[in-house]
């Protein structure tokens, strides 16, 4: 009986061969290492691949406060600053079933499917992503986790 070693995915290849050359390189390493995560980078961003495991949950930042407080600062969740508001993103297992139609009632986006959302450290212009929960350590929990969670706290 042969036992084999886990495979790891593909290295991204980005920056030279002593490895990543910016922070943006370096957290798409990361990202694509630690959690086996679909990502990206250019220039002053780093994005995630929704869908291949991961979705996430796009919400105004009071919503997202009280969300929070109900999943017991367990889910990864990062801060999206704009020019007139901030959104709180939380990252999710990948969601197949149906939309649930009162999350966009409530303002909440659920990037899936092969859409992108960009991660922390990205940077436009005078905004830049930060975590609020770092995924290190928490695990992706399951959609409806925290759907129900959004739902008892709106």
């Amino acid at each position: 009986m042969s036992m084999s070693l886990p495979r790891k995915p593909p290295r991204l290849g980005i920056g030279t061969q002593e490895g990543p050359q910016t922070q943006y390189e370096t957290a798409a390493q990361s990202y694509q290492d630690d959690y086996g995560w679909a990502v990206g980078v250019y220039r002053s961003g780093v994005w995630l691949v929704s869908g291949r495991g991961v979705d996430a949950l796009d919400m105004p930042r009071e919503l997202g406060e009280r969300v929070q407080l109900a999943t017991g600062n367990s889910v990864p969740l990062f801060e999206s600053p704009e020019d007139n508001s901030t959104r709180w993103v939380f990252l999710v297992a990948s969601h197949t079933g149906p939309a649930e139609p009162r999350m966009a009632e409530l303002g909440i986006d659920h990037i899936r499917a092969g859409r992108c959302v960009d991660l922390p450290p990205s940077e436009f212009g005078q905004h830049r992503l930060r975590w609020i929960s770092t995924p290190s350590g928490l695990l992706t929990p399951d959609f409806t986790t925290v759907v129900h969670a959004v739902l008892q706290a709106r």
